[in-house]
């Protein structure tokens, strides 16, 4: 049996966004090593869901000014715009960890390959990632129909599934995202909390 590597992070999360070139390289080189598991952790669900506001959206454009000095991601002139221009956005992650859940049981392997287009929707081209359209568009990009997303996607089975998932991250003592946990045998050790470096993570991966 193959060890496992959970990474935990959030769609709506600018670090995470900032890492998705190093984890979705890092999945490519060592997928054949190691089962590779993605879990959404639900950083703004319930009491927690923001409504973008002046304030707020400074905040994130300060926070994500560090993000692009340390990676090599951007964030596109309409996220700037309609997310973070104070138009009143809510900003749930439910929905986001929801198609992932989902995209993972359709399609495991492409699950990175997902991940990276939803991210792309939001801190790039600004996408209201509480419409159900901006998942299914990206699940046809796949191959998958819309109706057979769609079905899923709306269905109590995958809320509660969901909400199992930001549960089994607390359970894995995840206290921050992005955070790349291995598991080996019983142990399980985070390699990987906040941004790390692809040199950094394929370094351990590769002593283990």
């Amino acid at each position: 049996m193959k060890n496992k590597i959970y990474y935990v992070m959030d769609t709506m999360c600018g670090w995470c966004y900032g890492f998705s070139d190093v984890i979705t390289k890092i999945h490519e080189k060592h997928k054949d090593k190691y089962d590779f598991e993605i879990i959404p952790g639900g950083m703004w669900v319930g009491d927690e869901v923001k409504e973008m506001d002046t304030s707020l959206g400074e905040y994130i454009k300060t926070n994500n000014i560090r993000v692009e000095a340390l990676t090599s991601v951007h964030f596109g002139k309409a996220f700037n715009k309609n997310v973070l221009g104070g138009g009143n956005r809510v900003l749930d992650s439910l929905p986001g960890a929801k198609a992932m859940v989902l995209f993972q049981k359709l399609n495991r392997d492409m699950s990175f390959d997902f991940l990276k287009k939803m991210q792309e929707a939001f801190f790039v081209n600004g996408q209201d990632m509480n419409d159900i359209t901006v998942y299914t568009k990206i699940a046809e990009s796949f191959g998958i129909s819309k109706g057979d997303f769609e079905e899923i996607f709306l269905s109590q089975e995958l809320s509660e599934e969901t909400f199992e998932c930001f549960r089994k991250g607390q359970k894995l003592g995840v206290q921050s995202f992005p955070t790349v946990i291995l598991e080996k045998g019983n142990k399980r050790t985070i390699i990987a909390q906040g941004y790390s470096s692809f040199e950094e993570l394929d370094k351990i991966l590769l002593r283990e």
